[in-house]
């Protein structure tokens, strides 16, 4: 009877360590948003408004922001969420909601880097938004913050 019990805790250990681990993106969880920058967004007044900064989150396959911007003249609030994907470096996101209404359906591309918690976000921002991973001379950069 001992080895009948003992038998079945070795088989039921064995068993429930070969259960494969869901492999997390190294881009779920919440960040800050604390650069934008890239010909469209170089300019001093719109870097003092993202001082406010925005949040942005990852799940599994999902992705929202949210965000104030204060500039001298202008104040307004962002907001956005889909779905995406991540293969490797290369990101892509489909923009399912969005304060400008333009941007909704359009699939977004990417070029992501997470060096220890900080993301760096990098596309074309030239004349085709997020157009493809293959970056132009005078691409965007986002780096955001993890938040813990």
């Amino acid at each position: 009877m001992k080895k009948t019990i003992f038998l079945s805790m070795i088989i039921s250990l064995i068993i429930g360590s070969c259960t494969q681990q869901e492999v997390k993106s190294p881009i779920e969880g919440a960040w800050r948003c604390v650069y934008m920058g890239g010909p469209v967004s170089t300019d001093t007044s719109f870097q003092a408004m993202i001082k406010e900064g925005q949040i942005k989150m990852y799940s599994k396959k999902y992705w929202t922001f949210v965000g104030h911007f204060q500039g001298d003249s202008i104040s307004y609030d962002l907001y956005g969420g889909g779905t995406y994907t991540l293969n490797g470096d290369k990101y892509e996101e489909h923009i399912v909601y969005h304060n400008d209404k333009s941007n909704i359906n359009i699939k977004f591309k990417a070029l992501d880097e997470v060096r220890n918690d900080t993301l760096y976000h990098r596309y074309n921002s030239d004349t085709v938004w997020g157009d493809s991973y293959e970056l132009r001379k005078g691409f965007s950069t986002e780096k955001y913050i993890r938040l813990k």
